[in-house]
């Protein structure tokens, strides 16, 4: 995955363009008022996530109860979350691009753009090859040999009652 180079510059221009954006609402709407209106979206995020969060526990859930890979579930509750985020992080450009992710249409646009970009393998478990390389064995078809240089030799035995956990 290659970043955009244009990456360091972002991570020093945002936190510039919400403190502005925070002094020129402070400037208009007052301090109380735009501190009021910062605590709203932190809160409003917190419920989108919870609310988000288990509805989204639910559809995957329900999506791999039908044997089918919620993808879409995932990568709709991703741009939700990341929305939620946006909220409770302190600013006005963020709460606006998280309104922007919590509007339908745009959050498709979204999910199509990195479904597009997403490669998906399954593999099935519900049948286990005979060349696993996994032997079960019941108690009476092997034996234990000489002492070896095992870690576990120095162990005490126990009878089988004993690591059965019906000990008397």
């Amino acid at each position: 995955m290659r970043l955009s180079p244009y990456l360091p510059l972002l991570l020093i221009a945002w936190p510039i363009a919400e403190i502005a954006t925070l002094v020129w609402v402070g400037g208009h709407l007052g301090v109380i008022n735009t501190v009021g209106l910062v605590l709203l979206a932190a809160f409003g995020g917190l419920a989108l996530f919870r609310y988000v969060g288990f509805g989204l526990l639910r559809r995957v859930q329900v999506e791999l109860s039908g044997g089918r890979m919620p993808t879409g579930a995932l990568l709709e509750g991703f741009v939700v979350l990341v929305a939620g985020v946006l909220l409770i992080l302190p600013g006005f450009l963020s709460d606006v691009l998280a309104f922007l992710l919590l509007f339908s249409p745009i959050r498709r646009l979204i999910i199509a753009s990195i479904a597009a970009r997403l490669t998906v393998s399954t593999m099935s478990s519900s049948r286990q090859s005979p060349d696993d390389g996994v032997v079960d064995l019941d108690e009476d078809q092997w034996e234990r040999r000489g002492g070896g240089s095992s870690p576990w030799s120095d162990r005490p035995s126990f009878p089988p009652s004993d690591r059965d956990g019906d000990r008397p």
